[in-house]
């Protein structure tokens, strides 16, 4: 017996050193490291951040464009077969509004990106003061993407790029939002076509080339990155952006390891992605890291210079435009009655992400004084926009309306009275309000009627069964806020649009010069 298990293990011992001298080595490791979405943080911020993954977030200073190129150097000095990327939404906040981009990209320039890719918000001041802003730029640009011969940045950027990495030859590729025509005013640059076709076509073009390795810069969301990994074969990293997400740990699908670049420059990604010899990708040995950028990096003392000299010229209150009447956000208007100011943004909103229905929260409307007529400034915008919530689309059920405006009625006074555009309906305050307890409805609520939607261009009463368009901030969408369940539990096809009110009144601005609220139309009757 004894011999039989001696010679069984001596036979299982040889087949795993088979099996490990088999195995393919590694002798060759490829780098891809970068951010996503800066929006324009070129100094150190202030950040609430879980860093361990333990639902602990800590508030420090993070970020900074000084410190990223300290990083990049040092990733680059321990392997120069290290490419660095960015995957677009920099050009955002008070960097942008004071110096329209060129500063945040000699910047980005300076700290060592090699590759950028294009998020939606390049694009809020026109295609052509993005192609000015690139003048001078030492990074490669690449928009698989998009069809940019009607406009200024022709020429700028390519529809790919393949880096011979001593001896490797890697292909990048880009990727839009499909949803770039309705968050961005631009009319000179249009998507091709979508994500999917565009990847494989990258795909196949690359492969053609005799590339050893595939990256997809992408500025379409995490959760859209994993339905491309599964439609589109042959692409060994995905390096995402636009969803402001920091994954816990690596994706995977199939053969295609998936990162996101998360937000404002607190952490560099880095993905480290080994080949054999003969130069195959060892898909199963592809590793990222998290690099947290604090303070205990040394900053690039000639950058942290530049971008002191920079703030330095800022001014007081960067005005954007002009109102002629003024805005008057005393929570007195925005949680009983009609806001003027309410009522215009959430307008604006339902013209640009052409929804059916927008709803939202007084609460989400801050200030709390009167703005008079005359400048408008950035500081006004973000005293306004406090809590910067992201716009949501999603779904939902006509059915789900009454339930919905019953619970803004019981609110009449709070934060939850919702501000409403494409929909009106009266609401009589003696009349018995809704009772509920979290998700249960103990006592439905009578103070609601007369609902009618806007739809084809007429009033009209609500269907039932119909799916409209609803638009409402990440607060209640996503988090229930103020006691709104019915649009994370009922609704359907959410969608993040990661614009803010800030944002899109910017924008408007930028574009119009002037933006005054109107008087009050009688979509909410109140009557006491």
């Amino acid at each position: 017996m004894f011999r039989i298990f001696k010679a069984a293990l001596i036979a299982t011992v040889s087949v795993v050193a088979i099996e490990a001298a088999s195995a393919p080595v590694a002798a060759h490791t490829v780098i891809i490291a970068g951010t996503a979405d800066l929006q324009g943080m070129m100094e150190p911020s202030v950040q609430k951040i879980d860093l361990n993954f333990d639902g602990k977030k800590e508030e420090m200073p993070m970020g900074g464009i000084a410190r990223i190129a300290t990083c990049f150097t040092e990733l680059k000095a321990q392997n120069p077969a290290t490419v660095t990327v960015s995957t677009g939404d920099d050009l955002m906040n008070r960097f942008f509004h004071t110096y329209k981009g060129k500063a945040i990209f000699s910047l980005m320039s300076d700290a060592g990106y090699d590759l950028y890719v294009f998020g939606n918000h390049e694009f809020d001041k026109g295609s052509t003061i993005l192609a000015q802003a690139l003048e001078g730029t030492k990074f490669g640009v690449i928009c698989s993407d998009l069809d940019v011969s009607h406009s200024a940045l022709q020429g700028k950027c390519s529809p790919y790029t393949i880096k011979d990495l001593d001896g490797i030859k890697v292909g990048f590729f880009s990727l839009m939002t499909e949803n770039f025509p309705v968050v961005s005013a631009e009319k000179n640059v249009t998507l091709i076509s979508d994500n999917a076709a565009i990847a494989k076509k990258m795909v196949k073009s690359l492969s053609a080339k005799d590339v050893d390795l595939i990256v997809a810069l992408t500025h379409i969301g995490y959760k859209e990155d994993r339905k491309l990994a599964k439609q589109v074969k042959g692409i060994d990293l995905i390096f995402g952006g636009h969803s402001h997400h920091y994954v816990k740990k690596m994706g995977h699908v199939n053969n295609t390891a998936i990162v996101n670049g998360g937000e404002m420059g607190s952490q560099i990604i880095k993905v480290d992605i080994p080949l054999t010899a003969d130069l195959k990708v060892l898909h199963r040995d592809i590793k990222m890291t998290k690099i947290p950028v604090t303070d205990k990096i040394q900053a690039n003392k000639a950058i942290e210079a530049r971008v002191e000299a920079y703030v330095k010229k800022f001014p007081a209150a960067i005005v954007l435009g002009q109102t002629e009447a003024e805005w008057d956000m005393y929570s007195n208007i925005t949680r009983k009655q009609e806001s003027p100011v309410a009522e215009m943004i959430n307008d604006m909103m339902r013209k640009q992400f052409k929804v059916d229905i927008v709803l939202n929260n007084g609460g989400a409307f801050r200030g709390n004084k009167i703005y008079k007529p005359g400048p408008v400034t950035d500081n006004m915008l973000k005293e306004i926009d406090e809590f910067r919530q992201y716009a949501y689309t999603l779904k939902l059920k006509g059915k789900y309306l009454k339930d919905i405006l019953e619970w803004s009625a019981a609110n009449y006074g709070e934060g939850g009275f919702l501000q409403p555009s494409g929909i009106r309906y009266r609401i009589t305050l003696p009349k018995q309000p809704m009772i509920k307890k979290d998700e249960t409805i103990i006592k439905k609520g009578e103070r609601v009627d007369k609902i009618q939607v806007f739809i084809d261009s007429k009033w009209q009463a609500v269907d039932p069964e119909y799916d409209y368009t609803i638009l409402s901030n990440s607060f209640m969408v996503t988090d229930g806020g103020d006691g709104y369940f019915w649009f994370k539990k009922y609704g359907s096809d959410l969608k993040n649009t990661y614009s803010t009110f800030y944002s899109i009144m910017a924008d408007y601005l930028y574009e119009k010069k002037v933006l005054t609220p109107g008087k009050p139309d009688g979509r909410i009757e109140v009557v006491h």
